[in-house]
C-alpha cells in the first residue's frame, strides 16, 4: 500500500512539473495541441496539459531584422533593412509561427503600393524610407507588430 501511495505521489509530481512551465520576459511561446496552434504564451508562468500541449516556437518580441530587396522602387539592386517588435504577441496569435515571413508579405505589398504611387527616387531617399514603414505599420497594426526602422540602400 505504501509503495502504490509514494510511485502515485510521484507520478502527480512528475506530471504537475511537466504541466507549469515558464515564459521568460521578452519571449513568447507559441502552443500547438494536436499538431495545430492552440494558444500563445507571453511572460510569466502556465500550465500545459502535459502530453496535449507542445511548446512549438520560442519567439523573441524585440530583435527582428529583416534584409529585403526593393527592386520595385526604381533600383534594381537596391535593398532595405527593416527592424520589427512584437508589441502583443496574443494579437499576432498564429502569425508568431512564421512572423518574418507574414512581415515579409506586407513589405512587397507595401511597396507595390508606394512604387505605383511614386516616381522611382534613389533608394537613399528619407522619405522613401519614411513613407514605407508608415505603410507597413499601417498593414500591421491589427496583428500586435511594429516596425521601428527601416533603411534604404543603393547596392553597388
Amino acid at each position: 500500500m505504501e509503495i502504490s501511495l509514494a510511485l502515485a505521489t510521484l507520478t502527480a509530481l512528475a506530471l504537475f512539473a511537466l504541466a507549469v512551465r515558464r515564459v521568460p520576459e521578452g519571449q513568447a511561446w507559441t502552443v500547438h495541441r494536436f499538431g495545430r496552434y492552440s494558444r500563445t504564451l507571453q511572460p510569466g508562468r502556465h500550465a500545459l496539459w502535459p502530453l496535449l500541449d507542445r511548446i512549438v516556437h520560442h519567439v523573441p518580441l524585440t530583435g527582428h531584422h529583416l534584409e529585403l530587396r526593393t527592386s520595385g522602387l526604381g533600383d534594381e539592386r537596391a535593398s532595405a533593412d527593416l527592424y520589427f517588435q512584437i508589441l502583443d504577441p496574443l494579437r499576432a496569435g498564429n502569425d508568431l509561427d512564421a512572423v518574418d515571413e507574414l512581415v515579409r508579405a506586407h513589405v512587397d505589398a507595401a511597396l507595390a503600393r508606394i512604387a505605383d504611387g511614386q516616381r522611382p527616387t534613389s533608394p537613399g531617399d528619407a522619405g522613401m524610407a519614411d513613407a514605407l514603414k508608415a505603410e507597413v505599420n499601417r498593414r500591421l497594426d491589427g496583428k500586435g507588430l511594429r516596425v521601428v526602422r527601416c533603411a534604404l540602400h543603393a547596392n553597388a
